[in-house]
């Protein structure tokens, strides 16, 4: 079995790879325009016409339960397939394109749209994902970043199955670190180039704190869209290594720099948090209060509030785990009741939702280093049905239990376990206690999770 030390190491980089791209926020301001351009073929044995002409190119916004709202971008092809149009976006970040015709979808990707940028995309149909070309300054540099980051997943899979010393890994993950940061540095300014810093400090946490802690305060001070990462990995820090005191510190010095208010509520969501996380429910509750005033204009803020306050009378750390039960489509039924004495994680989500998507190879790196600790994975996939399941797992592994379509009522298990946002996580110990809610990005926190319900096992199993 793989040394304890080298498991922490494997979560941490496990952490890193859930985490960075939606941690790099952008400000958001009145929309500007990327432009995109490009040809769309189809394959000459399907179309011996060679008339491209009507198919159609959109680029939607997903809002954070995953369902697609608004359309950012709309083009049609000429008869030789090619199309040129612009954008409309607040913030860079990634988004869906769909390719139809004739009022099919015939293809689905994301794309990295960033202002200022030109995007050139030339794809056959029908194969588009394996026929597709997409080149500008930052997906160019997306490219380069995915490749880095497959060196992390190599090594992860060698570390996961004890091919790979301690002293080695240490070595390798320092080594991986400083590969990032030398790209952050060579293309600042760029969008890639802030989720590639976050790659280097996250690679560090565990292994060179003192190196982790000097490219976040550099960060703290030059990369402002970054502040909610610096926040989140900075309470982490403090909390592990010193105190709570120490990490309230932290959070404070942060509201001492100039940023805007979006900025600053994410900042404040992310110290009550701690705060009640910490048990500190008096001045939580208090700092709550504030908070309420404060971003009483915020529509954001007031969702929030209504979801952290209906959490935290049902879900809150320490809470019993509601009752549900589901049937798996392999027939078996999955209760709360049937799950006592197992520590487990729920998860609920949309098949085609694109961060579930690309956490998936994460979370099945998470399953095979738990599976042999009694900790149980189940998937409540919203909206799905046999062809949509069929097409997901077409080219991945099923490897834990998923509830099968129609057997639940959608309506029901969202207001039961308040989902807003999707992908969302629930761990849940072996007593059958919520140990945390995680939604989105906040799955790059559950390794900490995990290592406790871990801890209470392996304590277990000592007495």
């Amino acid at each position: 079995m793989i040394s304890r030390s080298i498991l922490f190491v494997i979560y941490s980089m496990i952490g890193l790879l859930l985490a960075i791209a939606c941690e790099n926020a952008e400000e958001p301001e009145p929309s500007y325009q990327v432009h995109i351009t490009g040809q769309i073929t189809v394959n000459a044995e399907l179309d011996t016409t060679g008339n491209y002409s009507d198919i159609e190119l959109k680029v939607l916004q997903a809002d954070t339960a995953g369902a697609m709202t608004d359309t950012l971008f709309f083009a049609v092809t000429d008869s030789e397939g090619n199309f040129a149009g612009d954008a409309s976006i607040q913030i860079n970040d990634f988004y869906s394109m769909i390719i139809g015709r004739y009022g099919q979808n015939l293809a689905h990707f994301e794309l990295l749209l960033a202002v200022g940028d030109t995007v050139h995309i030339h794809a056959e149909l029908p194969d588009v994902s394996e026929t597709s070309d997409i080149s500008s300054l930052e997906n160019d540099l997306l490219a380069i970043y995915d490749r880095l980051h497959d060196n992390v997943d190599r090594l992860i899979q060698f570390a996961s199955v004890g091919h790979v010393s301690e002293d080695t890994l240490y070595m390798e993950m320092q080594k991986m670190s400083d590969m990032f940061w030398d790209f952050y540095v060579e293309n600042r300014s760029t969008y890639v180039s802030r989720m590639s810093a976050a790659s280097s400090i996250r690679l560090l946490e565990g292994i060179n704190e003192e190196m982790m802690m000097d490219r976040l305060n550099h960060i703290i001070d030059q990369e402002r869209q970054l502040m909610p990462f610096a926040s989140r990995a900075g309470i982490r820090y403090y909390t592990q290594n010193y105190n709570l005191d120490r990490a309230i510190a932290f959070t404070d010095s942060l509201f001492q720099k100039e940023m805007d208010d979006r900025l600053r509520l994410e900042l404040e969501i992310d110290r009550i948090k701690l705060l009640y996380d910490s048990a500190r429910v008096d001045q939580a509750k208090l700092e709550l209060s504030q908070f309420k005033e404060q971003y009483s204009t915020f529509p954001e803020a007031s969702e929030w509030i209504e979801s952290f306050e209906y959490d935290l009378t049902t879900l809150a750390p320490g809470s019993e785990m509601p009752d549900f039960e589901i049937v798996s489509t392999d027939g078996e039924l999955i209760s709360k009741e049937n799950l006592k004495g197992k520590a487990y994680v729920l998860e609920f989500t949309r098949l085609e939702n694109f961060l579930y998507q690309q956490q998936y190879d994460r979370s099945v790196a998470i399953y095979h280093i738990y599976r042999n600790y009694d900790i149980e994975f189940i998937t409540i996939p919203f909206g799905a049905n046999e062809i949509l399941m069929n097409a997901f797992f077409d080219e991945r592994a099923k490897l834990w239990s998923f509830a099968q379509p129609g057997t639940f009522e959608v309506d029901q298990i969202e207001n039961q376990f308040n989902i807003n946002t999707l992908p969302t996580r629930i761990l849940v110990d072996k007593q059958g206690n919520v140990v945390r809610k995680y939604e989105g990005t906040e799955f790059n926190d559950i390794i900490r999770g995990l290592q406790i319900v871990l801890n209470e096992n392996l304590e277990e199993e000592t007495l």
